[in-house]
């Protein structure tokens, strides 16, 4: 009896290994290596007034950079979307973080509609890489220098930007 016993176990350990890897215990996942914000305007816009153009800066959490290409930011970082779909993305300037400060992305967006457009909301998904495990929320990332444009070219008072979402991927 003892031998079928034994028998029985060897087989069960042959069928264990022939399915391949075993995973007796879980494994952390890989960490992400890039976060998606979208950026929303918010506040209420004038009545009758359209926004042609939004500008500001955003502070970027510790080990959240943009992409690089030859010592500039990439393209493909910053795209107009949402609200301010298919519009102008005019090259955005990053300063790296320093032992006294945090990088920044001052990010400067124009609406394709020559009419502009009359709602807040979405109107930027940048897209950063991350570093050292890094793993962002929406409130990691400080807006600030928020600048809204009006198709007669005046400054829109009372609305500012945030980031509504971060996806880590």
């Amino acid at each position: 009896m003892r031998s079928l016993h034994y028998l029985f176990m060897t087989l069960m350990l042959l069928s264990m290994t022939a399915c391949g890897e075993a995973n007796f215990g879980s494994s952390a996942p890989e960490p992400a290596s890039q976060a998606v914000l979208k950026v929303s305007l918010t506040g209420a816009l004038p009545a009758g007034s359209a926004i042609i153009g939004a500008g500001f800066s955003i502070t970027l959490p510790t080990d959240v950079t943009p992409d690089m290409a030859s010592d500039a930011e990439a393209a493909t970082v910053i795209t107009s979307s949402g609200t301010f779909a298919g519009g102008i993305d005019t090259p955005s300037v990053y300063n790296a973080a320093t032992a006294t400060a945090p990088g920044t992305i001052a990010v400067a967006l124009a609406n394709a509609a020559p009419a502009g457009v009359t709602d807040v909301g979405e109107v930027a998904t940048i897209t950063l890489r991350l570093s050292n495990g890094a793993a962002p929320s929406a409130t990691s990332f400080a807006i600030s220098d928020v600048k809204v444009i009006d198709t007669g070219g005046n400054l829109v008072t009372g609305i500012g930007a945030a980031v509504s979402s971060v996806v880590l991927q």
